[in-house]
């Protein structure tokens, strides 16, 4: 009897856990039916508006004072040449200038290795930030002009923004909601059910690519700077309620 009673004991306590497991199971996988996870997404190709260019120009004298007036003198010319070109003085900033004092390495006739100055180096940057996108491209592909005037210069890729940018992401968040509302709708028409109310929503990062380009996404978010057309996109996920 006690042996039987032992036995019957053991099923009762499985048969409750096989009863508790059951419940346990249709609890989750109701709590996983009362939910509609979607995905939205959204993009739009965009042109930028914004140019920022830069450029280097530099020079070399025995003399700090004499390469300080030839590093005006540069300034001048390249000053003169953006007014000619009209670009707006307002549009144009001169860093401040850096100094270095250069030497040369060499070794004399009795193999003892030498450092000799060799004058001055002082050079200055010119950025640009403007809307004349167009003419300031041209000007950056143009500066063989200003070497021909004498200027030692080196020109540095443009980089492109667009002002509008604010106001491009709030529309494309709000179009990757409305594309994950629509997707909602369908899941719900498909399986003869009803969604309710929003319960939680997350927004992806935004995604800003050359147009028609295979450069990759990022988890922080891609920005190109490079490109003048460019392809912005984001995704929206949310999660709504299933009604009876």
């Amino acid at each position: 009897m006690k042996k039987l009673s032992i036995i019957s004991g053991t099923l009762f306590i499985i048969i409750l856990l096989i009863t508790g497991l059951s419940i346990n199971l249709s609890w989750v996988n109701k709590s996983k039916e009362e939910n509609i996870n979607v995905t939205g997404s959204a993009k739009r190709d965009f042109t930028s508006d914004i140019i920022v260019w830069s450029a280097t120009y530099h020079n070399k004298n025995m003399s700090l004072k004499e390469a300080y007036k030839d590093l005006d003198r540069d300034r001048d010319v390249i000053k003169t040449y953006l007014l000619e070109q009209n670009i707006p003085t307002e549009d144009i900033l001169f860093t401040s200038i850096s100094m270095t004092e250069k030497y040369k390495t060499a070794v004399d006739k009795d193999g003892v290795r030498t450092h000799d100055f060799d004058g001055y180096y002082l050079s200055q940057n010119i950025t640009i930030e403007s809307k004349l996108v167009e003419k300031i491209e041209l000007l950056s592909r143009n500066i063989t002009t200003l070497i021909d005037l004498g200027v030692e210069i080196q020109s540095n890729q443009p980089y492109y923004f667009y002002s509008e940018l604010e106001d491009l992401k709030i529309d494309l968040i709000s179009e990757a909601t409305e594309n994950a509302t629509l997707r909602a709708v369908k899941i719900a028409e498909k399986s003869n059910s009803h969604f309710g109310k929003v319960k939680k929503a997350q927004m992806g990062v935004f995604q800003i690519i050359a147009k028609n380009s295979t450069e990759n996404y990022t988890w922080g978010g891609a920005h190109n700077k490079t490109s003048k057309k460019k392809t912005a996109s984001v995704t929206m996920k949310l999660s709504f309620e299933i009604k009876d």
